[in-house]
């Protein structure tokens, strides 16, 4: 099954009430809001927005926001959950519209992320794949794309995790 990354878009507020520990996140529904599942592709974004496995400067670091300071204390899920204000999203969502397809297979560096084995990668897999990685990392970027568009156009912030 592997590690699949899911986007949930919230009211900023709500973020907020979360944050300071009067709302459990476990309360939302994930099914209520709208969400995104970008498959196993979540930390091959990383590394091609930001050349680090975690972390990244932003904003292209809050797209992918496993960063320390954006980390919720949840101890229900193993990887950690994430989150984005609503701010931090608008920033994102602004410097992925000029993350057009040249651009973006300008960043990309197959050979380096199989060396560096990220995730879904194992290490093992040759040059003839590369064509066909990079259209999977960049099916659901664009999709990631839209989401955070939209959501940003809302106002809303984002949750992230692992599952």
């Amino acid at each position: 099954m592997g590690m699949v990354g899911r986007y949930v878009a919230i009211e900023d507020l709500l973020l907020g009430q979360i944050i300071n520990g009067d709302k459990d996140i476990l309360e939302i529904d994930p099914t209520q809001c709208q969400s995104l599942d970008v498959d196993k592709s979540w930390q091959a974004i990383q590394y091609l927005l930001c050349k680090e496995v975690d972390g990244g400067k932003p904003p292209m670091g809050y797209v992918v926001p496993i960063r320390d300071e954006n980390e919720l204390n949840c101890k229900f899920f193993d990887f950690g959950v994430f989150y984005i204000t609503a701010k931090q999203v608008k920033e994102a969502a602004h410097h992925l519209n000029f993350l057009d397809d040249n651009t973006l297979m300008n960043m990309y560096d197959f050979k380096l992320m199989v060396e560096n084995k990220i995730y879904p990668l194992h290490g093992r897999e040759n040059e003839n794949e590369a064509d066909i990685f990079y259209e999977y990392i960049y099916f659901h970027l664009s999709k990631l794309k839209k989401f955070f568009e939209l959501t940003a156009e809302k106002g809303y912030a984002i949750i992230f995790y692992v599952m």
